[in-house]
């Protein structure tokens, strides 16, 4: 997969390279929490692709609805994994291409 492709795939553009440090390194750790049951990530783990894993979720809409559309802060988790595709895309390309 190529960053065109990826981009594309999960709709993003431009207006995403934008990271919030405290907002979004915030809900970085809520979208971990919601993919890894409840467990904050552990030191050693520097995946990315996790994130993809969320998204991709999407397709799921029961799971989509209870896990992530129950939250007050559903809006800004989507936004921010949309910023992680953007801002870390090298990587999660390096880990999707393994």
């Amino acid at each position: 997969m190529t960053k065109e492709e990826l981009f594309a795939k999960y709709h993003i553009n431009e207006s995403h390279n934008v990271w919030e440090t405290g907002i979004d390194s915030w809900h970085s750790v809520e979208v971990y929490r919601i993919m890894h049951e409840g467990k904050l990530p552990p030191a050693d783990d520097l995946s990315v692709k996790w994130v993809i894993d969320f998204l991709d979720k999407q397709k799921d809409m029961k799971w989509w609805v209870k896990n992530v559309m129950s939250r007050k802060d559903w809006g800004s988790l989507y936004l921010t994994s949309k910023r992680m595709v953007c801002t870390m895309y090298e990587q999660i390309l390096a880990e999707l291409n393994k």
